[in-house]
C-alpha cells in the first residue's frame, strides 16, 4: 500500500476514534465530564493513544511494530470493559477480534490455523453471548456459553482432527472426557424439577455424586467406544502386560487395550471389578519392548493402588466440600441454576480448588512411580520417559506438539534434533529449571518429567511422591534449587546413560562425539571462541575467569559439550560442563557505559572462596571503583561496536534487511558515536552507493544474531534476494524456518540459488508467485542436499560478528517499552541506550 494511503488510513483510524467516543458517550447517555470521570474510560485512554500510534508507525514505514498485537487486545479488552463492566466478557471479545487477525495471518500453516479457528469460534461464542447478556441484563447467556465451551473446543478438535485430538494433549486426562455426563444429570433434575413438586434443584450435590459413581463404574465402557480402543489379541504384547502384572502383584484379569496414535503412551481407567489399561502407539508391532514394559508398569501400578477409585473419591469428596461450604458444583450451575457467587469468583476459587485436588493427583503419580521402581522397572521408565518427552519436544510447555496432529511424519533428521534437545532440557532442569516450567505445572496432573526421573532415578530415595508433588512450587527459589540440584546428581548422571544409550539405539550412532563434529555443531560457538568470560557454577556459585579456547564433544547426548577454558590466574585448561555454568562475556580495558557514566574495566576481584566476586572499574579520572558481579549486569562495551568497522551491518527498515557496511566508528565533541555506514556492500549493482551516519543513540542493536521473515508484503527483489546472495557467497550456517508444523527446520548451508534473475517481466507476478520462481538448494548439517522454495520460508536465522540494527525512530512507544525491559532482564541480547 503507498504511503499516501496509509496515511489516508491513520487520519481515517483518528476520526474513527473520536467518532466512535462520541457514539458511545451518546448511546450511553454520557456527558463529557461523565466520560472522563469514569473510571474504566480512564483505563481505556491511554490504549486508544497507543493504538493510534501503532497506526502511525505503520503509515510511517509500511510495516507495524513488532508487538502491535498486545496493543490491539489490551485496546479492544479495555473498549469492551468500558462498554461492559464485565471482565469475562472483555476478556473473550480481546481474544476474538485479535483471533481473526492470527486465522488470517497464519492460513498457510494448516494446522495451527485450524487450533487458532478452535480458539476463535470458542472465543467468538462466548463474547457474543457476553454481548446479549449484557443487553438483556440477564447473565444467563455469558454463563451458559462459558460453561459449554470446553465443549466446544472438544467437539471442534474431534471434527478438525478426529480422536488423536483428545489424546495428544498432554494435559488431557480421561477424565475430562466423562465429564459431560454432568450435563445429563442436570438436564435429568431441570426436566424432573417441572414435573414434581419436589424441589430436585436442592439435591444437585446428591445427583453430581451419583453421576461421578456412575462414571466411575461405566469407565471403562465408555472411554473404550469414545477413543476406539481395541482389545490387544497380540501374544508377545499380552505376555509383557502378565509378566509385569506379576511383577506388580496384580492378581485378577487385566483387559489390554490398544489405541492407534501418534504418540507412545499408556492410561489406566475403569472401575475396580473392570480394570483396564490402554496401551497408545502409532504401531504396535513397533513398539520398543522395554519401554512398553516401562509405561505397563506405571499403567498397572496405578491399578494396584486402585488410584481410579481414588480419583472418583477425590471427586466425591470435592463436591462435599462444595455442598458444606455452598460453592457452586460446577459451571453448569450457572446456567441450570441461579448460584449467588458471581462467576468470576468461582473461576477464581476453582482454579485455587484444582491446584490443591492436583497436587493429590501428581501424589498419585508419585506413588505409580515408585511401585515401578520397586517391582524392578526403573530403567525401562525412564527410558520411555525419555522418548515421551522428546514427542512434545518444544511443545512440552503448552502440552501439544503440532507435529502429533499432522498427517506428514517427522523425518529422522528433525527427531534427532527434538531427542537432542529434550536430552539437553531434562539434564539442564534438573539444576536450573525455568520457573515457567515450575509455574505450568501447577494445573497438571503429572509432575514435570524431570521431576519424575529424578525421583525414579534416586537410591536413595529421598523424594516422597507428596515432595515430589510440591517441587515446583519449592524451586520458584533459586536457593532451593541449587539444594535439589545437589540431590538429583546421582539420578542425573543415570538419566544421562539412559537418554545417551537410547539416542544411540534409536538413530544407529556409534560415538555421539563423532556424530557432533560431523554436523559441525562447535559453529555454534564460533562468535565466542578467543573471549574472555565470568563462568559460575550454577550449584556452588565457584567463580572461574578464562578465555574460552574450544569446545570439548563427549560422547553423553545429555552433556553434549564442555566448554574449554583457560583459566587466567594460572594459565590451566579447564573442561566445564555447559549445563553447570553460567557465563558472562566480559572485555578487559574496555569502557562499558553503567548509569550513563563512563566505566573501563580493569580487573575482577574474586572473594569468599571464589563464589563472589567484584568488577574493578576506572573512570575517566581515574577513580577506582568496584561493582559487585551478582548486582550488575554487564552489557556490550563501546568497544564492541567499534569492532563493526569494515564488517557488514544489516540494517533492519520498514519490514526490510539492507546489507550495509561499516566505514567508520568516530565520536563528536559531545562524546556521541556516529556510526557512518555505505550500502557499497549490497549484492545489487543496480543500487547507487550512498553514505548513511547514524547516532548511535539513535539505534537499537541485536548482537551478533540476524533474524528476517519472509512475508507476503517482503519486496523480493530487494531484501530477500539480495539476504539470500549474501548467506550464499559468505557461506552462513543458517536456520531455516518453514510454513510448516513438522519438519519445519533446516540448518545448513546454501549451495545453490535458482532463478534469482529479476527482469521486468516479473513485476507482472504476484508476490507467490515470484518466491515460487525462486528456490534454493541448501546442504543441511546432516549432508543432505534439499531444495526449498522461497515462498515456503517463514523466517531465517544466522549468526554474524556484528549484528542487526534497528532506527528508534521506527519503534513503537510499547516497542520501546518492551526491549528496555529486555535489556534489563538479559543485557547480553540488545544494546538500547
Amino acid at each position: 500500500m503507498r504511503k499516501s494511503y496509509r496515511l489516508l488510513v491513520f487520519l481515517t483510524s483518528i476520526a474513527l476514534q473520536l467518532f466512535g467516543i462520541g457514539l458511545l458517550s451518546i448511546i450511553l447517555e454520557f456527558s463529557l465530564l461523565e466520560l472522563f470521570s469514569d473510571w474504566s474510560f480512564l483505563l481505556l485512554l491511554p490504549f486508544i493513544l497507543l493504538c493510534v500510534e501503532e497506526v502511525y508507525v505503520w503509515a510511517k514505514n509500511g510495516k507495524r511494530s513488532d508487538f502491535s498485537e498486545f496493543i490491539f487486545i489490551l485496546y479492544c479488552f479495555f473498549l469492551i470493559f468500558f462498554v461492559t463492566k464485565d471482565f469475562l466478557t472483555s476478556l473473550m471479545g480481546a481474544f476474538s477480534l485479535y483471533l481473526w487477525v492470527g486465522v488470517w495471518e497464519l492460513r498457510h500453516y494448516p494446522v495451527i490455523n485450524k487450533i487458532l479457528m478452535i480458539s476463535l469460534i470458542t472465543y467468538t461464542v462466548v463474547f457474543i453471548m457476553g454481548i446479549i447478556s449484557f443487553y438483556l441484563d440477564d447473565a444467563f447467556f455469558l454463563n451458559t456459553a462459558l460453561a459449554f465451551s470446553f465443549w466446544i473446543i472438544l467437539i471442534l478438535g474431534f471434527l478438525f482432527f478426529g480422536r488423536k485430538y483428545l489424546i495428544v494433549w498432554r494435559f488431557m486426562s480421561p477424565q475430562y472426557l466423562t465429564l459431560f455426563l454432568y450435563i445429563i444429570g442436570w438436564l435429568v433434575v431441570v426436566f424432573i424439577n417441572q414435573y414434581t413438586p419436589i424441589n430436585f434443584l436442592d439435591y444437585i450435590y446428591l445427583v453430581l455424586i451419583f453421576v461421578n459413581i456412575f462414571i466411575y463404574f461405566t469407565s471403562g465402557i465408555f472411554l473404550d467406544k469414545l477413543l476406539g480402543i481395541k482389545r490387544v489379541k497380540d501374544k508377545k504384547i499380552n505376555e509383557i502386560v502378565n509378566n509385569v502384572k506379576r511383577d506388580i502383584n496384580i492378581k485378577g484379569k487385566i483387559k489390554t487395550g490398544f489405541g492407534e496414535y501418534p504418540i507412545l503412551n499408556a492410561m489406566a481407567y475403569g472401575p475396580i471389578f473392570d480394570r483396564r489399561i490402554a496401551i497408545i502407539a502409532e504401531d504396535i508391532n513397533n513398539i520398543p519392548k522395554d519401554e512398553l514394559r516401562g509405561i505397563v508398569a506405571h499403567e498397572l501400578a496405578h491399578i494396584k493402588g486402585n488410584h481410579t477409585l481414588i480419583l472418583a473419591l477425590i471427586t466425591i469428596g470435592d463436591l462435599v466440600v462444595r455442598m458444606f461450604l455452598g460453592i457452586p458444583a460446577t459451571m453448569y450451575d450457572y446456567t441450570f441454576g441461579d448460584p449467588q457467587l458471581p462467576l468470576i469468583y468461582f473461576i477464581l476459587i476453582n482454579i485455587g480448588i484444582y491446584v490443591i485436588l492436583y497436587f493429590f493427583v501428581r501424589i498419585l503419580e508419585g506413588f505409580a512411580d515408585l511401585k515401578a521402581k520397586r517391582s524392578g522397572y526403573e530403567i525401562e521408565l525412564a527410558k520411555a520417559l525419555y522418548n515421551l518427552e522428546s514427542f512434545y519436544a518444544t511443545g512440552r510447555e503448552i502440552g501439544l506438539n503440532t507435529m502429533l496432529l499432522c498427517e506428514e511424519k517427522i523425518t529422522n533428521e528433525n527427531q534427532m534434533l527434538d531427542y537432542m534437545e529434550t536430552a539437553k532440557y531434562l539434564n539442564n532442569s534438573m539444576i536450573n529449571p525455568s520457573r515457567f516450567s515450575l509455574l505450568s505445572n501447577f494445573l497438571n496432573s503429572h509432575p514435570l518429567t524431570f521431576h519424575r526421573l529424578a525421583t525414579i532415578l534416586d537410591k536413595k530415595n529421598s523424594i516422597k511422591p507428596a515432595k515430589e508433588a510440591l517441587l515446583p512450587l519449592l524451586c520458584l527459589r533459586r536457593s532451593k534449587q541449587r539444594k535439589y540440584a545437589n540431590v538429583f546428581l546421582d539420578a542425573r548422571q543415570k538419566i544421562q546413560q539412559i537418554a545417551t544409550k537410547k539416542f544411540k539405539e534409536h538413530f544407529q550412532i556409534d560415538d555421539i562425539t563423532l556424530f557432533l563434529e560431523e554436523i559441525n555443531r562447535k559453529e555454534r560457538y564460533k562468535m565466542d571462541f578467543g573471549e574472555a568470560f565470568l563462568f559460575q557454577h550454577l550449584i556452588s556459585k565457584e567463580i572461574i575467569i578464562g578465555t574460552l579456547m574450544d569446545i570439548q564433544f563427549n560422547d553423553n547426548i545429555c552433556e553434549p559439550e564442555s566448554y574449554v577454558v583457560q583459566v587466567f590466574k594460572n594459565g590451566e585448561i579447564k573442561a566445564l560442563e555447559t549445563s553447570l555454568y553460567s557465563k558472562k562475556r566480559i572485555c578487559f580495558e574496555n569502557t562499558y557505559i553503567l548509569n550513563n557514566q563512563r566505566l573501563m574495566l580493569k580487573d575482577i576481584e574474586l572473594l569468599d572462596s571464589n563464589t563472589k566476586a567484584h568488577y574493578i572499574f576506572s573512570d575517566i579520572h581515574g577513580n577506582i571503583e568496584k561493582k559487585a558481579v551478582n548486582k550488575t549486569k554487564l552489557t556490550y562495551p563501546l568497544e564492541f561496536i567499534e569492532s563493526f568497522e569494515d564488517h557488514e551491518i544489516f540494517l533492519k527498515q520498514k519490514g526490510e534487511i539492507d546489507i550495509l557496511k561499516c566505514r567508520s566508528i568516530t565520536s563528536d565533541q559531545n562524546n556521541k558515536i556516529i556510526i557512518t555506514l555505505d550500502s557499497n556492500s549490497a549484492l545489487d549493482p543496480n543500487d547507487n552507493p550512498h553514505l548513511v551516519t547514524i547516532d548511535l543513540d539513535e539505534i537499537i542493536i541485536f548482537p551478533y544474531r540476524v533474524q528476517f521473515s519472509i512475508t507476503n508484503k517482503t519486496k523480493l527483489k530487494k531484501s530477500a534476494r539480495i539476504l539470500l546472495e549474501w548467506i550464499y557467497k559468505t557461506n552462513q550456517r543458517t536456520y531455516f524456518y518453514l510454513k510448516k508444523p513438522v519438519n519445519n527446520i533446516e540448518v545448513g548451508y546454501i549451495k545453490e540459488i535458482i532463478n534469482t534473475s529479476i527482469n521486468s517481466s516479473l513485476k507482472k507476478h504476484s508476490f507467490e508467485e515470484l518466491n515460487n520462481m525462486i528456490k534454493i538448494k541448501i546442504l543441511t548439517i546432516f549432508k543432505e542436499i534439499k531444495e526449498i522454495e522461497v515462498s515456503q520460508i517463514d523466517m531465517i536465522s544466522f549468526k554474524y560478528k556484528t549484528g542487526m540494527i534497528q532506527k528508534r525512530e521506527e519503534l513503537s512507544i510499547f516497542t520501546k517499552l518492551f526491549y528496555k525491559l529486555l535489556k534489563k532482564l538479559n543485557q547480553e541480547s540488545i544494546i538500547f541506550q
